[in-house]
Formats: C-alpha cells, structure tokens, sequence
C-alpha cells in the first residue's frame, strides 16, 4: 500500500490539462467522456499486442546461465533506448514535429526521461528475475494506478461505477491468467517465476503509471513526438553510466547471437519507439485510464508469445480471460450519457 503525503497529492493536483498548479477540477474539455473510435482502438490494440511480445523478447536479450548468451540489464535497456532515439528523429520528422527544445521543456523532458529510467531499469531487472508469463500480467497492473490517480489527483477522468466495474473485470481476467499460469508445472526451467521479480514489476508498474499521466500532463507545453524522443534520449544518458558502473565486466561481444540482436531491435524499434509514440500521440486527445484498460489485453498477447516462442502451454482457461478483458474494455470505454 502506498501512503500519500500532503506534498505528494500538491504534485498530482498540479498535473491538470492546463499545465498550472490549480485544484483539481475536471477539464474544459473532459476527456473521460470521450470513447475511442474504431481507428484509435485499432492502435490501442495494436501497441497492447506489441507491448505482450517484450518480455519474450527481453528474455531473449538478456543473460542466460544455461545458454551462456545475452547481456545484463541496463544494458540491454541502454541499447534498446538508443534505438528507440533514434526511431523517434525520423518520426518527429516525419510528423513534422519539433526536434530541439526550449528552455521551458527541458525539465519537463528530464523528469519524463529519469522516469523512464526507472521505470525501465525495474522493468528488465524484473524479467531477469522472474518469468515472461508472469512479467506481462503484473506489469499491467498500471492501470489500478491510473485509475487512482486520474480520479483522485488529476481529476481528469471520473470512473463510475460501471467503469469501476468494468476495471474490476479486466483485473479478473489478469488474476485469472496468473493463476492459471502460477499453477502449471510445465514451465521452461529457463523461464521460472521469483517472488522477488514479480514484486519489482509490480513497482515498475507503478512508476509506469506516474510515467504516463506525468507525460499527459506535459502535452500542453511539448509536442508528444518530441517529448518522447528527449525522454528516450535522456533516459539513454542514464543507462549508459549505470551499465558501465554496475555491469561493466558483465558485457562481452561472444554473449551476442542473433537472438540476442533480435530480442533488442523488437525492444528498441517496435515497443521503445512505435508504441511509446502512439500511446502519447493518442494521450494527447483521449482519457489514460480509457487507453490504458486495453493493456489488460496485452497478458493475452504476451502468453500466446510466450506459449509460441518459449514453448508455455496454452489452456482452455485463457478464453475465459479474454472473455472478461473484452468486457471490462467495453464498460470502461462506452460513450457516457451527456
């Protein structure tokens, strides 16, 4: 449980649509009553199947005592951001937005890229620990904490109880597939669940959460493509100096095949870069918590990788899930009454 101060709810309150620290009060325009059309669902769905395939492809990426293949940690994330940087010149080119920043953006560029930071050092640390399987579910926890804080601190998305409902539902269908997944003895040695590792994901959640809303809140003051181009940038700046002080005999080129090189472009290019810029690009006009209920997607994605890639069994019981994901997205996201 994680207890709020009076200083820590000041920082949130201040994190409304109009960029200023003021009470917190819905927006001019509430986003929470604007439902996704089918072309920006499309996206959602796409960047929550994205998004299931990361931790097979981290896995992939990082250290294996029994392959004796991979790189550590941070510096898997390093590199992985470092591609994502340089994905996002061409895309801020492409959509014509700015690359350079003005003074007013740097710290909110740094705050955004120290979060990613952290958020992405727990991130990989904690699929080290733990399995694919069980990272995919637990980090998508995120979005109890969007929820929380949308409706408590930003007041810019006020759940009914039907969409509360709806949550609960999408929450089922995680609990349900970490059950499920947590019971089954056929999982690879290679890919064995800790205690220790589903802890830091779930944390990693929680900075994932912070991550978005503090990004939406920027959106006012700095074009979505360019924020996220400064925040991989900075983040890049971060991981190098940490992987060179805590990992630095840990890295060998002879611990790289292709394997490793693809599990780093699939983290880099389509999920560092292609899902962060659609996600902000989509933030800057819909409610977080209605686009972050479709992550409750992205265990069923991440399970069919796992099950294609790292071999996991399949069961039965995943179409129960999905049916209760498909229904929290649909109470979450359903036009509300004017």
């Amino acid at each position: 449980m994680v207890v709020y101060d009076a200083r820590f709810r000041s920082y949130f309150k201040a994190m409304n649509d109009n960029g200023k620290s003021t009470p917190v009060e819905p927006t001019t325009q509430d986003s929470s009553k604007i439902a996704l059309p089918l072309s920006a669902v499309g996206l959602v769905v796409l960047t929550a199947a994205c998004w299931g395939g990361n931790p097979v492809a981290a896995k992939y990426s990082l250290f294996s005592e029994e392959t004796q293949l991979g790189l550590p940690p941070l510096t898997v994330s390093g590199i992985r951001f470092a591609m994502a940087t340089v994905f996002m010149v061409v895309w801020c080119l492409l959509v014509k937005a700015p690359i350079g920043i003005n003074r007013k953006q740097i710290i909110p560029s740094f705050v955004a890229g120290t979060l990613l930071f952290a958020q992405i050092a727990t991130f990989t640390i904690g699929v080290h620990l733990t399995n694919s399987t069980h990272t995919t579910i637990l980090i998508n926890t995120f979005i109890i904490w969007v929820l929380i804080f949308e409706h408590f601190y930003t007041g810019n998305h006020r759940i009914t109880r039907i969409q509360l409902f709806g949550c609960f539902l999408a929450a089922a269908s995680a609990l349900v597939t970490l059950i499920l997944k947590s019971s089954n003895s056929d999982t690879p040695i290679t890919d064995q669940a800790s205690i220790s590792g589903d802890l830091i994901i779930i944390f990693s959640a929680l900075i994932l959460a912070i991550k978005i809303l503090y990004i939406k809140s920027c959106l006012t003051k700095i074009h979505s493509g360019t924020i996220i181009l400064w925040h991989d940038f900075i983040g890049v700046l971060w991981f190098i100096p940490a992987a060179l002080v805590f990992e630095f005999d840990q890295i060998a080129i002879e611990y790289v095949n292709h394997e490793v090189v693809g599990g780093l472009i699939y983290q880099g290019i389509m999920v560092g870069g292609l899902c962060f810029a659609i996600q902000t690009m989509l933030l800057k006009k819909y409610s977080a918590t209605r686009i972050s209920v479709f992550s409750f997607l992205t265990p069923l994605f991440g399970i069919s990788a796992a099950a294609i890639f790292r071999e996991d069994p399949l069961s039965p019981w995943i179409f129960v899930s999905l049916i209760l994901v498909a229904s929290g997205i649909y109470l979450v996201n359903r036009q509300q009454p004017q």
